[in-house]
């Protein structure tokens, strides 16, 4: 995600996931690390599964469980009137939409 946006482009983007604050902050240290670069968008943490639940995203397979509230990948693209222009949800938590498709999407809102 961190080649995702073009200089300049006057998009937001942000990742929310269930980890703590802290865990993302350690999370985006890690990956800061490999020297390609720093993470320049927040991550939001979504303890409390407000959004994953707002956005019908939990995914049942962890009910009940220890890590209860994981959410199905999923990606929004959301124009500036705040539609969702594009979106995209996974059932599977390896697969994750590519740079490629959300740039196309990004692209398609100009």
């Amino acid at each position: 995600m961190r080649s995702l946006l073009k200089q300049d482009e006057a998009v937001k983007l942000y990742a929310v996931s269930v980890d703590s604050q802290e865990e993302s902050r350690r999370l985006a240290e890690k990956i800061a690390a490999d020297k390609r670069g720093e993470i320049l968008f927040p991550l939001l943490s979504d303890s409390q599964h407000r959004t994953i639940d707002a956005y019908g995203l939990r995914d049942p397979a962890y009910a009940g469980q220890k890590i209860e509230g994981i959410p199905h990948p999923a990606v929004y693209v959301i124009d500036k009137t705040g539609r969702v222009a594009w979106m995209k949800i996974e059932s599977d938590y390896k697969q994750r939409p590519t740079v490629g498709e959300i740039r196309l999407a990004l692209d398609a809102l100009r």
